[in-house]
């Protein structure tokens, strides 16, 4: 969706690399975490990045290579 966005603007989201571009995204729903009774071993790890909004922004940052805020 991101490098749609990208494209949709006109930007050819390669030429991003390494400029001081930010990612902020609006989410919602999830704090779905908070409402389970038990979480198997194997899935814990997938709480944090499943449920944390600001790893979003870094998985979009990482994967276009921006360095913004």
């Amino acid at each position: 969706a991101s490098w749609e966005a990208f494209e949709h603007a006109g930007i050819d989201p390669m030429t991003l690399r390494g400029s001081s571009t930010g990612v902020f995204a609006g989410l919602m729903y999830h704090e779905y975490a908070s409402r389970l009774n038990h979480v198997a071993p194997e899935a814990a790890g997938f709480l944090g990045t499943g449920s944390i909004g600001s790893v979003l922004s870094g998985r979009i940052s990482y994967s276009f290579g921006l360095e913004g805020p």
